[in-house]
């Protein structure tokens, strides 16, 4: 059974990668932190469903570049929500998420030096999901 991760929690790994990102990148703050740089990259990986910043760690980076990035975050969804047609870090990560789903069917189809049938069908529906998830993007900033 493969872990699924909530709109919420896709959110969290887009803000947390974006905090490493402030602070120098996955080298950077896994020797800041003291830890392995996979295991900084595994925090903002939607590949790894289960990996989460600790929040001492959060602490500490935030503190380091000066912006509230993933505290910040937390704090504005708990605030009331704009409404159902607001724009939020959810449709971000559900874009990515469904990019990232392209990339790997076009390149797995790509491997062997020839696109079967049923690699084209994957990397359409694939892509039928990217336009989607942009699509609810464009319905969002469309409105006034």
């Amino acid at each position: 059974m493969t872990d699924v991760l909530t709109d919420d929690e896709k959110a969290l790994k887009v803000v947390t990668k974006a905090l490493i990102e402030a602070c120098g990148g996955p080298v950077a703050v896994a020797s800041v932190l003291g830890v392995a740089q996979s295991l900084v990259s595994n925090w903002g990986s939607m590949a790894e469903p289960k990996r989460f910043m600790p929040l001492c760690h959060v602490a500490h980076l935030e503190r380091l570049c000066g912006r509230a990035v993933v505290s910040g975050y937390l704090v504005r969804r708990l605030a009331a929500p704009e409404g159902p047609g607001a724009l939020a870090l959810c449709d971000v990560a559900r874009l990515a998420s469904e990019g990232s789903d392209v990339v790997t069917a076009v390149l797995s189809a790509l491997s062997d030096g020839r696109v079967t049938s049923a690699e084209r069908a994957e990397i359409r529906r694939e892509a039928g999901e990217l336009m989607a998830a942009a699509t609810v993007i464009l319905d969002k900033v469309g409105q006034p």
